[in-house]
């Protein structure tokens, strides 16, 4: 049953790589568009959309990051983080 849970995690994992490649390319692809289109139309408005479009993509690859990290050790950073959190809420009453 474990190793069925693990196959499935990691299929779950895979699947929203894919989607979260897809995310950045269309934030990235729209920033671009909006940031060319509002510096020849001279709208701040438009710039700045665009700007926050490529903000989305520092989350995205932010996210990538995380998931890769997950899919390293899970269980082991899941323990990691309980004891911190074990530490830092202890001495509250």
């Amino acid at each position: 049953m474990a190793e069925t849970a693990i196959l499935e995690r990691s299929a779950i994992v895979r699947h929203g790589r894919r989607l979260e490649y897809f995310t950045i390319a269309w934030n990235g692809l729209e920033g671009l568009v909006a940031v060319i289109a509002g510096v020849v139309a001279g709208s701040i408005s438009l710039v700045g959309f665009g700007i926050d479009s490529f903000i989305e993509v520092t989350s995205g690859l932010t996210l990538l990051w995380r998931m890769s990290v997950d899919t390293d050790a899970p269980g082991r950073r899941r323990t990691k983080t309980c004891r911190h959190l074990k530490i830092v809420l202890d001495p509250v009453p």
